[in-house]
């Protein structure tokens, strides 16, 4: 293949320009950023958690700031055949409550020792709303009237 001397001169010309470019612009430097999850579980008498509540956050290093990736909601015992809808809400300090989702049917899941009832909701990773740090999460199942609750630090 034979190459005309016009663009073999473009051609180092755009690599060095681009070099030149490259050389003055300062890279980005994000934060690290801090992936957590918080657990909270109510004791069964029978061994295992009764109600539990997992949430996976994440956050700049340093920042007041939250972002939930996923929320998950568990009950047992949980009877096979029932129907069990649960939902998440969330507080932040001084703020009122808000529904981070509607009522959601929970899958009944056969475990080692006996039913249980499991929801999630969000994708995981970087998704979900931002909140401030010491933000209240709780799950609740329609079926019964407490919440399981915990705190983001």
């Amino acid at each position: 293949m034979i190459t005309s001397p016009y663009r073999v001169r473009t051609t180092v010309l755009t690599a060095v320009v681009t070099a030149a470019l490259m050389a003055t612009v300062p890279a980005a430097t994000a934060s690290p950023s801090v992936d957590a999850r918080a657990r909270n579980c109510v004791p069964n008498p029978g061994g295992g958690c009764k109600r539990s509540v997992v949430v996976e956050y994440w956050h700049e290093q340093g920042a007041s700031q939250r972002g939930i990736g996923w929320v998950y909601a568990s009950k047992k015992p949980a009877r096979r055949g029932a129907v069990y809808y649960a939902r998440w809400t969330y507080k932040a300090p001084g703020k009122a409550w808000k529904n981070g989702a509607g009522w959601k049917k929970a899958n009944v899941t056969q475990g080692s020792n006996g039913s249980f009832a499991a929801v999630w909701w969000g994708r995981g990773g970087h998704t979900g709303p931002l909140v401030p740090k010491g933000t209240q999460v709780c799950t609740r199942y329609k079926d019964e009237r407490t919440s399981t609750c915990l705190t983001l630090k």
